[in-house]
């Protein structure tokens, strides 16, 4: 089957509990048979649905797989503002998702996303963008109160730090990062980086 989404289409809403229906059954069919292996039709022929109505309220494979494993994988992010800086680096480094949750299915995603465009574009639109967009807040608010200086270069290199160290370390070393491993990097390197003098 060809996973590419056609020409965008207008949504129509699906109801809260359809939608539910089709994510469960979209993580259900990953974990069962590998992201690889797993098809919108099949999705569609367990939810009773049309490949059209996946096409139009997910666009893709990728999208559709993506938002399933948030749904059932990942809390929605509250807001940060502890009114300090490290500490609201802190605070989003223990709410960073983990690559591999403990006793959760994988779904191939990590495998598969290395060779697959669409793929990594719909984990960073879906599963990473509120991490990226709380962070950007983070380092906004801090420039205004005076904390960080508005021409420091690090604010340029903050997302790919924080992405980096957190979804790397497992090819370097064969173990998953952890928020205390992400924060000793981010005191080590990022907060002085951030915090520097001119």
């Amino acid at each position: 089957m060809d996973e590419r989404s056609p020409a965008p289409r207008r949504r129509k809403r699906l109801t809260e509990e359809r939608e539910r229906e089709i994510l469960d059954a979209a993580f259900d069919l990953v974990a069962e048979v590998g992201y690889e292996q797993a098809t919108l039709d099949e999705v569609a022929r367990r939810t009773r649905a049309s490949t059209a109505t996946l096409y139009r309220q997910w666009e893709n494979k990728p999208r559709l797989v993506i938002t399933a494993m948030m749904a059932r994988k990942y809390p929605p992010l509250p807001p940060v503002d502890t009114g300090d800086l490290r500490s609201d680096l802190v605070a989003l480094a223990r709410l960073m998702p983990p690559p591999h949750p403990v006793g959760a299915p994988t779904l191939g995603i990590w495998q598969a996303v290395t060779a697959d465009p669409q793929l990594a574009q719909a984990l960073r639109d879906v599963l990473l963008a509120p991490y990226l967009d709380a962070l950007r807040t983070i380092l906004d608010r801090h420039v205004e109160d005076g904390t960080i200086r508005p021409d420091n270069p690090a604010l340029q290199h903050a997302e790919m730090f924080l992405l980096g160290t957190f979804f790397v370390k497992k090819l370097f070393t064969g173990t998953e990062a952890d928020a205390d491993q992400l924060i000793a990097a981010i005191d080590a390197l990022l907060l002085p980086a951030l915090t520097t003098g001119p």
